[in-house]
């Protein structure tokens, strides 16, 4: 099965010189993505009889500089790798029409397909690379890729700032993952992750500093605060099926990094579990409480990026603890809802910025509050939407209330298990999740009720459009994957196993540990079967007696116009206002004055606490540089000056190291 896998790469290779052969726009975008998306059929197939079969393969080849490297298809690589070409093929086959759109304005898309390309490969090479020096090569190759495919309309000024803030976060976080794997590399002498596990004798303050780095160096990509700066400036800048490949599975490369670092590093402290916790719930918390502030629809899906992933991380953090107190049971409950929630918010993050892609490109603008009515326009994306809308909420019949549900079990479990203050913790961990599904259903209650449904506020075009085939086949097949997962949990239990077995050294029975989940399929076969059925009726009345059309009842207005409608910010004002000590909400308010009142507004918006500490931050470090500007004085030899004078340094660093 192998030679699946080196066909995708093959093509993939391909696909790089396409843009050299191929000169016409349209025809590029249509071949190149088609073979992106063949390339990775075959890999999935790979990849999904690997996952299925739980085998493992490992290969070895030598390299002069990294020694022997290692190419690994353990049972965490596959699972990532899976998760990856899954949402890539779906992404490359909504390209296809999408990009179409920008190929009439007469951009080129020539550069945006080879990096498309490049982005795609490399994030397979990063789950895939048991070498940590092939491992951060192929990572610097993820970032630039990603950053090129950010920055299609470079024209714009929001688009290069968006990508400017993803190039700085990604490089902090390749300096230091240079740092943690220099450190393995000097307590181990290999570079091989095999060869990190192996080592037992971990000084505790080395090892403190192995874990700050690589936590907060993977943490970064991944979007935890107070480090998710970059999420809501780089998603909206980009191309909806960039911000979708950036949101379900680029971040997880983040999340990859810290569940491998946790298999190489022995559990010894649990205040790294409990740290992770707090991060993670805050992020969570914090991440949905912005999101529903944000009146942009791509920015509002980023933040909630940084919720799903504070999700995941409450998970790893439970994992992390029941290593430390040596509790297999929550090891794996920890771990089983992280990984299960890592695919589900892959696929239905997927979906809600693909159908974000779809009314953009009938509004024309990212503006909540210059939308309405678009169910009637693109049907299919407004009940795939739906469906993605109730997965991110975490309500059942689907996917996210499955890996949810094994979170919130964790945490009841290591309460009953755990002594001290730590049963306190998890119980209120367990409120918070709580606390942010709620406000998860408040804020897609207001996206896609003012999108979706109501009138249109600035007279768009409400004619029902053809919608593509194949962008259609994508939204539903990730639709459909959400049911399937949430009405049948024992499939993503299954997608989940051969990584299980590795993280927790244990045989995995889902049908003990995930109990009531089986249970909970046929309740909720038979509430589809109801809503179904109800559906059916309706339809049938409809049809026997037709609709009778009556005028809205208007309260003693001639007519109900689209100003009497909830807008986004009215909609949040209560809950927005909550959060103000956490949240820098500016209102701005047009009061009704004199005789005859003249029109009236309310409009809010939220400043990131985080980001303009961040820009502060930045201010600063400028100012402090600035003052050392003379040393650039244009002499040639000051310059020669100087890297004489940094060799002889590093000659005596050597000398005494």
């Amino acid at each position: 099965m192998i030679v699946l896998f080196i066909i995708a790469l093959v093509l993939h290779g391909l696909n790089l010189i396409l843009p050299a052969l191929i000169r016409d726009s349209r025809r590029l975008n249509v071949v190149a993505n088609v073979v992106n998306s063949t390339a990775l059929l075959c890999g999935l197939s790979f990849s999904l009889f690997l996952l299925l079969g739980t085998h493992r393969l490992e290969y070895r080849f030598f390299l002069p500089v990294a020694g022997t490297v290692v190419i690994g298809f353990d049972g965490l690589s596959v699972f990532f790798l899976f998760t990856f070409q899954l949402l890539s093929l779906a992404g490359s086959a909504y390209a296809i029409h999408y990009l179409r759109h920008y190929i009439n304005l007469g951009l080129s898309v020539r550069a945006h397909l080879w990096f498309l390309t490049l982005l795609i490969v490399s994030m397979q090479l990063v789950v895939i690379s048991h070498n940590a020096l092939v491992f951060l090569i192929a990572w610097e190759a993820m970032a630039l890729g990603a950053y090129f495919s950010i920055v299609f309309e470079k024209e714009k000024p929001e688009v290069r700032r968006g990508g400017l803030w993803y190039l700085v976060a990604t490089h902090a976080s390749a300096l230091l993952l240079y740092v943690c794997f220099l450190i393995l590399h000097e307590l181990t002498g290999s570079w091989n992750f095999a060869d990190f596990s192996a080592h037992a004798a971990y000084d505790p303050r080395v090892l403190a500093v192995i874990m700050l780095t690589g936590f907060v160096g993977f943490g970064i990509k991944a979007g935890f605060m107070p480090f998710h700066a970059w999420l809501p400036n780089a998603h909206p800048a980009a191309p909806a099926h960039v911000s979708a490949l950036l949101s379900a599975i680029n971040i997880k490369a983040g999340i990859y990094g810290i569940v491998r670092l946790m298999l190489i590093v022995p559990a010894m402290n649990p205040a790294y579990g409990w740290g992770l916790l707090a991060v993670s719930l805050v992020s969570a918390v914090l991440g949905v409480w912005y999101a529903l502030a944000q009146h942009e629809v791509k920015r509002l899906l980023a933040y909630h990026s940084v919720e799903n992933i504070g999700i995941i991380g409450l998970g790893l953090a439970v994992a992390w603890l029941g290593r430390c107190y040596g509790l297999p049971e929550l090891v794996l409950l920890g771990f089983a809802g992280a990984l299960l929630h890592t695919l589900n918010h892959a696929i239905f993050k997927g979906l809600l910025f693909f159908g974000a892609g779809h009314v953009y490109l009938q509004a024309h603008t990212g503006d909540v509050e210059k939308m309405g009515g678009f169910a009637r326009v693109i049907p299919v994306t407004a009940t795939a939407f739906l469906v993605a809308a109730i997965s991110i909420c975490g309500l059942p019949p689907f996917n996210g209330f499955i890996s949810e549900f094994l979170i919130y079990k964790s945490f009841f479990r290591g309460a009953s298990m755990l002594h001290g203050y730590a049963p306190l913790v998890l119980l209120f961990s367990s409120v918070g999740l709580a606390f942010m599904g709620g406000l998860a259903v408040a804020c897609f209650t207001k996206l896609y009720g003012i999108v979706f449904l109501g009138a249109n506020r600035f007279s768009a075009d409400l004619t029902p459009k053809k919608e593509s085939v194949v962008s259609s086949f994508a939204l539903l097949a990730l639709a459909t994957l959400c049911a399937i997962i949430g009405v049948f949990p024992h499939t993503g239990l299954c997608l989940i196993s051969p990584a299980l077995v590795e993280l927790t050294g244990t045989v995995v029975a889902p049908s003990g540990w995930a109990s009531p989940l089986q249970q909970l399929s046929t309740v909720f076969l038979l509430f589809l079967a109801l809503v179904a059925a109800i559906y059916g009726v309706k339809l049938l009345l409809q049809r026997k007696a037709g609709v009778r059309l009556r005028e809205t009842w208007s309260c003693g207005y001639a007519s109900v116009t689209s100003r009497m409608q909830y807008t986004a910010s009215g909609f949040a004002e209560e809950l927005v206002r909550l959060g103000r000590p956490m949240l820098a909400v500016a209102v701005h308010w047009t009061t009704f004055r004199g005789v005859t009142p003249v029109a009236s507004g309310f409009r809010s918006h939220v400043h990131d606490r985080m980001e303009n500490a961040w820009l502060a931050l930045d201010r600063a470090i400028g100012i402090v540089l600035g003052a050392f500007r003379w040393i650039q004085s244009g002499n040639i030899r000051h310059y020669v000056l100087y890297t004489f004078a940094a060799v002889v340094f590093y000659l005596l660093c050597a000398l005494i190291w």
